[in-house]
Order: C-alpha cells, then sequence, then structure tokens
C-alpha cells in the first residue's frame, strides 16, 4: 500500500499579511497550524478517541488505535499524513502545531457541523496561527473549508490519496467501503424497491414492468421537485399525532393503500385499446375502492374531532352525516358516467341522475346547518 500526499495549493486567502512583520525576516509571528480532520468521527466511532486530539504523540497513538480497530479505514492514513507534513514543517524550523478534530457519523447532520466548528473556533483561538494546513481522506470536506475561509488565515488543502492494488480483493473491499461509508442511507430503499418491483411483477405479470417503471418516475419526479422532502416532513408529524394516539395519520395512510390498490387492480381489469371504454372500465372498478378510502378517512377525522377537539358532539355527527351522503352520491354519479362510457345508460339519465343528487344535497345541506349559519352571523 502507497500513500500519495496530492498537495493542492492554496485554497484562499483573506487579510493577506496580518500577523507578518514585513519589515524584517523576523519568522516568530508565523505560526502554522496542521488539522487533520475525520469528518464522519471513525476514530470516535471505531476507536473511542475524543476529539480534539493535540501533539504529534498523541495523534500517532490515535492513528494505531483507529488501524488496530479498522486496519482499511482512510482516516489513519490522513492522521499519519498530517503527522508526515508536521515533520517536513519542523524540519524547516518552523513554529508549527498539530491537532485531529472529528465531526459525527452523519456529516450533512446540524451535529456535525457543530462539533467542527466548535473544534476549528477552540483550535484557532489556542494556536492563533498564521497558516493552516487543512489534511483530510477528500470526502465531504468542503464543509471545513468553508468555515475557514472566513478566518483571516492562509489555509492550505492536502488531500491523502491511498493508492489501492488492482486485485479482485481490493476492489470488493473498495466497493464495500464506499456502500458502507456513501450508500448506506439508500440502501434500504434500494433493496426495499427491488422486492417491492418483484412482488408487482408477480401480481400483474403482463404489465408490471410497466407499473415498475412509472413508479420509479413519479419518485424520480418527487425528488426533483423537493416532494420527497415534504412527504418525510408530513410523516414525522404524523408520526408525533401517533404518539398522541389520534386516528387522522392511521386513516390516512390506510386510505392511500387502498386507493393506489384499488388503482392498480383498475388498471390490470381494463383491457382494451380504446380510450373511452378504458376509462369506464377503469371506474367501475375503482370507485368503490376510492369511495372506501374516503369513508375511512371520514371515520377517523371524526372520531379525532370527537375525542380532541371542543366542537359540538352534535355538529360533528351531522358533519358525518352529511360526508356519508356525498361519498354515496359520488360513488353513485362515477358509477352513472362509468356505464355512460361503456354505452350501458344515456346521456340523460346521467344528467337526470345528477339533478336530483345535487337537490338532495342542497336539501340536506339546508336542513342540518341552515340554522347554525344564522345563528353564526347574528
Amino acid at each position: 500500500m502507497e500513500v500519495k500526499n496530492n498537495f493542492q495549493g492554496i485554497f484562499t486567502v483573506n487579510n493577506v499579511g496580518k500577523g507578518i512583520n514585513y519589515r524584517g525576516s523576523n519568522r516568530s509571528e508565523e505560526k502554522y497550524l496542521v488539522i487533520i480532520v475525520d469528518i464522519d468521527d471513525d476514530v470516535g466511532r471505531k476507536a473511542n478517541i475524543k476529539t480534539p486530539v493535540l501533539g504529534r504523540s498523541d495523534c500517532i497513538n490515535a492513528a494505531i488505535r483507529l488501524g488496530l480497530a479498522d486496519p482499511g479505514d482512510t482516516d489513519v492514513n490522513s492522521i499519519l499524513g498530517g503527522v508526515k507534513l508536521y515533520d517536513d514543517l519542523k524540519k524547516e524550523e518552523k513554529d508549527v502545531e498539530l491537532a485531529l478534530i472529528s465531526g459525527y457519523k452523519n456529516v450533512e447532520s446540524k451535529e456535525c457541523a457543530k462539533r467542527i466548528k466548535e473544534q476549528l473556533d477552540f483550535l484557532l483561538y489556542l494556536y492563533e496561527p498564521t497558516f493552516v494546513y487543512f489534511v483530510s481522506d477528500g470526502k465531504e470536506d468542503e464543509l471545513v473549508l468553508k468555515y475557514l475561509e472566513n478566518k483571516d488565515v492562509f489555509v492550505w488543502k492536502k488531500r491523502i490519496v491511498v493508492k489501492q492494488s488492482e486485485s479482485l480483493e481490493s476492489t470488493y473491499y473498495l466497493v464495500q467501503e464506499f456502500l458502507e461509508k456513501t450508500m448506506s442511507q439508500y440502501l434500504p430503499f434500494i433493496f426495499t424497491s427491488i422486492g417491492f418491483a418483484m412482488v408487482i411483477y408477480a401480481i400483474f405479470a403482463d404489465l408490471g414492468w410497466r407499473i415498475i417503471v412509472g413508479i420509479v418516475g413519479l419518485y424520480i419526479l418527487s425528488e426533483g421537485s423537493g416532494l420527497t422532502k415534504d412527504l418525510k416532513k408530513a410523516f414525522k408529524e404524523g408520526k408525533k399525532s401517533f404518539e398522541f394516539r389520534r386516528l387522522t395519520p392511521m386513516g390516512n395512510v390506510i386510505a392511500i393503500v387502498i386507493t393506489t390498490i384499488g388503482a392498480l387492480y383498475s388498471y390490470s381489469m381494463a383491457h382494451t385499446k380504446d380510450l373511452v371504454n378504458f376509462v369506464g372500465i377503469f371506474l367501475h372498478y375503482f370507485t368503490d375502492m376510492f369511495v372506501l378510502s374516503m369513508f375511512i378517512i371520514l371515520v377517523a377525522h371524526s372520531i379525532d374531532d370527537i375525542i380532541y377537539s371542543s366542537k359540538d358532539v352534535l355538529d360533528i355527527l351531522k358533519r358525518f352525516l352529511f360526508g356519508i351522503v356525498i361519498l354515496f352520491i359520488l360513488r353513485e354519479i362515477l358509477l352513472k358516467f362509468s356505464d355512460l362510457l361503456c354505452g350501458k345508460t344515456q346521456f340523460i339519465e346521467l344528467i337526470v341522475s345528477v339533478i336530483l343528487y345535487t337537490l338532495i344535497t342542497g336539501i340536506l345541506f339546508v336542513v342540518l346547518f341552515y340554522n347554525r349559519s344564522r345563528k353564526r352571523y347574528r
């Protein structure tokens, strides 16, 4: 195994000349600080080492402990690369210090940023360096660089690259390391998607691949539009509601599942190339599943209102009754429309049904809610 130091030059310069005396050759004011960064806290999780680690000997001990815990961890090479850079600067008679800091296993989390910031502030306050060498293995190092570029120091970035052999064993190890550190958050989704695709294909043999491609397309669109983040936020809020034993989140989830199953089943039953007949057959099979899902949501909301809200129970029951009637009317209209598309009924029958159901809805609304509306506006 060969360790290569890839020196990438000055990253950024702010307030050039601060802390340097240009009138003479006195170098005592030039202070160097070599910072080794373990962004995902391998030294803490694997070797139980708390950071910051200060000094050459302690950093070497940290590298040994981490190497014994996980010989293949690239942060071992980063630490040793930082020690070598420290020694080189010492040979040039520089006033240099060495430190190792770490973040958190979730490198995109607030906790990781907080830990890195606190340790960097401590080191900059303790040593007051003029020059900072930033050493890492190259993973997620922008977090540190963006913070350091706002400080009054020169910053160099030194990336430690480990050359691996071309054998099959090394390739397997690299793939395994990549999956563990980079793709860990996506592996559950990948395996779940594969299993779901197999189930869908087994149920809908002829339509399986089209459904699978459609679901993948919907996921890509949701990721691109930011819908996934909104759904995660809604799920977290729903999870909090579950803790208070509310039925609404559970009812919503059940309704979504029933609607999805109903749509897939209805699509599989609509075996026709004619678009009008296809829509009619689809509505015929889908209507009952859709109405059932809406009924579950209505029941869950009504129960939660009775238990947790301060609304009058009679008003809640009135709204529940009105909702049931609306669902029944919606079901009848959808089925009539389905029959019209399939040629089983006449257009005039559909119009008469819509007018009749509209009158029934209006009369029921007046009976249930008119008195309450008058009291509200008096």
